[in-house]
């Protein structure tokens, strides 16, 4: 960032927009707080999550218009960015749990991937098993045709002596 030199133009017009943005940002945080009030009041979904953090922005937005009602603004303002705090901490208690619910399913997937997996190997395992096996009796069984074989052979070549 470059540093703004007092006096200069640059730090004018910072100074500028923060003085603007201030009261703008203070009316913005009355008119968040209370959409996002909505929005999480409409969600019974996640009521669950959210109430307690619902419940502190519709506190702080009930302190925000009572001190409006004693004309004390600068307090009204504060109460307001406390709702709109709290109003966001709901939204993000909400894709929280909204993210904890895909991780869940994703990890029950995944369980049921690795026993499938581990069934197939079993089976594949059996599988290879089962074609040792098969192996061993072919060959025992052309080694007894072998034998028998030559049996005949040699009780022939005995007999003709």
């Amino acid at each position: 960032m470059v540093p703004l030199k007092p006096g200069s133009a640059a730090c004018l017009l910072t100074l500028a927009t923060l003085v603007v943005a201030g009261p703008a940002r203070a009316a913005d945080d009355h008119a968040v707080a209370l959409a996002l009030v909505a929005q999480l009041a409409g969600d019974p979904a996640h009521a669950a999550v959210t109430g307690e953090a619902l419940a502190h922005a519709k506190d702080a937005l009930d302190r925000a218009d009572r001190l409006r009602s004693a004309r004390d603004e600068a307090h009204a303002r504060a109460a307001d960015g406390l709702a709109r705090e709290w109003a966001e901490v709901g939204v993000d208690l909400t894709r929280a749990a909204d993210a904890e619910a895909r991780a869940a399913e994703v990890t029950r997937k995944a369980t049921e991937a690795q026993a499938r997996l581990e069934r197939v190997r079993a089976l594949v395992e059996e599988g290879v098993a089962r074609v040792g096996r098969l192996r061993a009796e072919l060959e025992e069984a052309e080694k007894a045709r072998a034998q028998q074989a030559e049996k005949p052979a040699a009780a022939q070549g005995r007999g003709k002596k």
